[in-house]
């Protein structure tokens, strides 16, 4: 049941960070609240899916997804900043740093939203 937790989990998150890359923006002036919010949905929703799925591992379970997800998405934002038609060197510097944060942020937000819904299941 962990591997199918874990699959789950990225299927879901790589699956809707192809969506928030094709349809949100990717550079830093065009970033607005709305994809900050779902920036931040993503790896909660696919961390929550792998603590519910798998409680026991839930929170390695949830970093491990979050991990690779984050991945997954900022391959996906490399390959558009690549045919972007205009970039400036400090743009493709600030986007490779907030790529590398990026998948540290949706590891640690992963584990939590996992460790939350281990929690849950805990009490019920």
């Amino acid at each position: 049941m962990r591997v199918v937790s874990i699959l789950l989990g990225i299927i879901v998150g790589s699956v809707l960070a192809s969506v928030y890359q094709v349809n949100l923006p990717t550079l830093f002036f065009e970033i607005n609240v709305a994809s900050l919010v779902v920036f931040a949905a993503i790896p909660l929703l696919a961390g929550f899916l792998v603590g519910v799925l798998h409680p026991p591992t839930g929170v390695r379970d949830g970093a491990l997804v979050g991990l690779l997800t984050g991945l997954v998405n900022s391959m996906i934002a490399t390959v558009k900043l690549i045919f972007e038609p205009t970039l400036a060197t400090g743009e493709v510097f600030s986007f490779a740093l907030f790529a590398v944060m990026s998948v540290f942020i949706w590891m640690i937000l992963g584990a939590a939203a996992a460790a939350l819904a281990s929690r849950l299941y805990e009490y019920s």
